[in-house]
């Protein structure tokens, strides 16, 4: 029942053109809220502390 709405989204809808939020948002302000946490990481991780950042303002 959910399948074929589901079906229809994801085939007829565009990719979103992420570049676009990368025009509105400088990457200075990314890099400095990263570094403002003061975390550090000990192990590598897939996702980067960075990207995790993009993510949530994607979001």
């Amino acid at each position: 029942m959910l399948d074929d709405p589901l079906h229809f989204l994801a085939h007829h809808l565009e990719t979103p053109d992420w570049r676009r939020l990368g025009e509105h948002l400088p990457v200075d302000w990314i890099e400095q809220a990263v570094q403002r946490t003061e975390a550090t990481s000990i192990r590598h991780r897939r996702l980067p502390a960075e990207q995790v950042v993009w993510l949530m303002v994607a979001l």
